[in-house]
């Protein structure tokens, strides 16, 4: 249970924040909205502001000459409200995400009747359509900082002890341990380049990847002489995962540090911008075929995901949500059709072009883009099952 519920929380949060993205750039250049939707259809409540107050309706099943049908079961006034508004707000009965129907818009629902009137998004100018199409991509970024924000005001920071370069830990069966380095260790140089801070030893391993280098180390007194052959690793640290460095297997011991509000800022734009590295070059390497098939996944691997943070504890929980929000937003300002980057690509086309492509055409490019994410998401989903098949055999 707590694998789904986290899930639907995770979703939920990000695709809620991106819509309401959506739906208040929309409000802010007049475009009309016909529906927000917290959750998927079918619609299961919906409020209505009218002059007659608020709107309430329950659908659920009922049957109806012996079929079950989805149909509305309750309806109740509010007088306590009075300023009338054209939106319909809904829970959908899918808790996953959200959407939005903004008048006069060309998106997955293919709808193409257009009346030219001031509040359609066709009517926009394409600044202002740009604006409406990538103001969810920007509302998830915005959410990635403040849940940054949170787990540094949660858990505060960790710096090292000393800037000393005697090595605290060694890690089992690395470079280090291999070559008999031990703990108390002090290194002196590293492939001939003298070291005298803890950070001129981590940059120098880190520029030989993979390499054999000589290693000066003083214990006891004693200087030492040692030839290591260096590892590799994704460069994590600064999201460039792209790019190898070196690794030798030590480590210096680490000490909490608490984060005030502005501290807790500080933190979170470093965190956002090392995601933002993160997705960057994860999507180069995608685009490159240097991402295997187990490394990619659907909403299936993303509910085992979200249950596992959920159950290691909120600070998990929220950095997973960090890092699937701005993996949305630059899934989403791809310029694939269908979605927000294939809006925003199609209008900069119209721009070039000096006119606008016929609906007949773009509904023929958003139907090429839809058949292209259903297939992905197909594929990714039979990923899932066959991973998970393939786990329960092995």
């Amino acid at each position: 249970m707590i694998y789904i519920l986290a899930f639907i929380v995770l979703i939920g949060v990000i695709v809620f924040v991106h819509e309401l993205g959506h739906f208040w750039a929309a409000r802010s250049v007049g475009v009309g909205v016909e529906r927000f939707s917290v959750g998927m259809p079918p619609n299961f409540i919906d409020f209505t502001k009218t002059n007659k107050g608020l709107v309430i309706e329950i659908f659920f099943f009922s049957i109806k000459n012996g079929k079950l049908t989805w149909t509305k079961i309750f309806t109740t006034t509010l007088s306590s409200f009075k300023k009338p508004s054209e939106t319909v707000y809904t829970i959908g009965l899918l808790p996953l995400g959200g959407y939005v129907k903004m008048k006069g818009i060309l998106d997955e629902n293919m709808d193409s009747d257009f009346k030219g009137a001031d509040d359609e998004l066709e009517s926009k100018n394409p600044l202002q359509k740009i604006w409406v199409m990538s103001a969810g991509v920007i509302m998830n970024l915005i959410l990635t900082f403040f849940v940054f924000a949170m787990i540094g005001n949660i858990q505060g920071d960790s710096v090292t002890e000393n800037n000393n370069t005697v090595i605290d830990y060694v890690v089992p069966e690395q470079p280090a341990e291999i070559s008999g380095m031990l703990p108390g260790d002090k290194i002196l140089s590293i492939n001939n380049i003298t070291v005298d801070s803890w950070e001129s030893t981590v940059e120098n391993i880190e520029k030989n990847p993979k390499k054999t280098v000589p290693i000066s180390l003083e214990r006891d007194g004693e200087i030492i002489s040692l030839s290591v052959s260096l590892g590799s690793k994704p460069n994590l640290s600064t999201g460039r995962v792209d790019q190898e460095v070196g690794t030798l297997g030590i480590s210096k011991k680490q000490k909490p540090v608490e984060l005030n509000f502005s501290e807790s800022f500080i933190y979170a734009y470093k965190e956002t911008r090392w995601a933002m590295t993160l997705m960057t070059s994860s999507l180069k390497m995608i685009f490159q075929g240097n991402v295997s098939r187990d490394e990619v996944g659907s909403v299936i691997m993303i509910g085992d995901m979200a249950g596992q943070a959920a159950q290691a504890g909120l600070v998990p929980f929220l950095f997973l949500m960090a890092l699937i929000s701005v993996n949305l937003a630059y899934i989403n300002i791809l310029p694939i059709p269908g979605l927000d980057g294939g809006h925003i690509a199609l209008i900069l086309i119209e721009v070039l072009m000096g006119r606008k492509l016929s609906v007949k055409a773009r509904i023929r490019i958003q139907s090429i883009g839809m058949f292209f994410l259903i297939s992905l998401m197909v594929f990714l989903i039979f990923n899932d099952i066959s991973r998970v098949i393939t786990g329960l055999f092995s």
